[in-house]
């Protein structure tokens, strides 16, 4: 997602599916900020009753994440196209 490569790569198709399915996704990288590293995390929950922006305030709980700390979010709403 951040890093150029998926977070269940694999060049066997086979083992793709099940990285994908039952495998924790790779953000062990060294560049990757502890705030990137837990955004990812949680939007790859594979419980969707926990994972980040399914709860009560939809995209809200995604919004607020630290990652997005310097998104004006409003700014981005009323920008005009």
């Amino acid at each position: 997602m951040l890093c150029g490569e998926p977070p269940f790569y694999s060049k066997n198709k086979e083992k793709l599916f099940r990285n994908i399915k039952y495998g924790n996704p790779r953000l062990d990288f060294g560049f990757l900020s502890e705030n990137a590293r837990d955004i990812c995390g949680k939007l790859l929950d594979k419980n969707p009753a926990t994972r980040l922006g399914s709860g009560p305030t939809d995209a809200e709980e995604i919004m607020a994440h630290p990652w997005f700390s310097c998104i004006n979010w409003n700014a981005i709403y009323e920008k005009k196209q």
